[in-house]
């Protein structure tokens, strides 16, 4: 695996001279790539060195689970860890199908599969999980997975269901054809968006954008550099109130370079209106050689 030397202010004394001890800093697909390992071999002890102390979980579609996971984001290593002892997993694979690293992040998405306490059966779930790694550490996690149909759930989403489908499903398509004023017409007041991603073009590249006037301004800016904007879906769930579309993003800029890059979009929508929408996008990818 790959790994970046960086020099940290650590200080020795030898006689009386202070001396800096030179220490390697993983980079980020190390980091990611141990604490997947370690994750999801349920070796929680050794996760204690590999969260930042002041970690964040969050898995947005854990809402249609009753408990700490449907409440919002867990902070604080130890508490996440508590959190992932207590679904009593007893084995688990990630068979990873995709993956990215993109600055401080790395994006893997594939098929998890997990046993439980009590019982032999094993359960099948489509899962995206993305983190971020800063100074050697996991400073935030963030899942998405469709539990619906993996733990047979039963129709009680099947109305929220249809509704995002139906309203993200939309709302894409004028995300992509650069139509402000459908976006518009789709968004709540308060709607979030955010491409952490993108931070790697430093600011404001990847700063969470909050409501709908502010998010549609910005929205503009971009769009005029933007000649061609589109997603070849490749594979797609949408569960309860969330949606979520992997494949490969394309598009030109007024420079005439073209790109082809890995992305997963992921689309909240509540009461009929999108609420929240994220973007991960592996700009890596360079300009496609025409």
């Amino acid at each position: 695996m790959q790994r970046i030397a960086a020099r940290l202010g650590l200080l020795a004394v030898a006689g009386f001279a202070p001396v800096l001890i030179a220490q390697e800093i993983p980079d980020t697909r190390t980091v990611t790539h141990t604490y997947v390992q370690l994750t999801f071999e349920q070796r929680y002890d050794d996760l204690l060195d590999v969260y930042a102390d002041d970690a964040v979980f969050f898995d947005p579609t854990g809402d249609v689970f009753e408990g700490r996971v449907a409440q919002g984001p867990v902070h604080g290593a130890e508490q996440i860890i508590a959190l992932q002892k207590s679904w009593g997993v007893t084995t688990s694979w990630f068979d990873i199908q995709a993956m990215f690293t993109v600055g401080e992040y790395s994006l893997y998405r594939g098929t998890l599969t997990v046993a439980f306490e009590g019982s032999e059966a094993e359960t099948a779930i489509p899962f995206i999980t993305v983190l971020r790694a800063q100074n050697g550490r996991i400073t935030e996690r963030l899942d998405f997975g469709e539990y619906i149909q993996s733990f047979g759930l039963g129709d009680k989403f099947d109305e929220n269901t249809e509704s995002t489908r139906e309203i993200a499903d939309r709302y894409l398509r004028a995300y992509l054809q650069k139509d402000i004023d459908a976006q518009a017409e789709l968004v709540a007041p308060d709607v979030q968006y955010q491409d952490p991603t993108s931070k790697v073009f430093g600011p404001p590249s990847g700063e969470l954008y909050q409501g709908a006037e502010q998010l549609m301004d910005r929205r503009e800016q971009i769009y005029v550099n933007l000649v061609d904007f589109d997603l070849e879906v490749e594979q797609s769930f949408v569960a309860n109130h969330h949606a979520v579309y992997m494949g490969t993003v394309r598009y030109s800029v007024n420079s005439g370079m073209a790109f082809e890059q890995p992305a997963v979009i992921v689309i909240e929508v509540r009461e009929g209106l999108v609420t929240r929408q994220w973007d991960f996008v592996d700009y890596t990818a360079g300009p496609v050689q025409g």
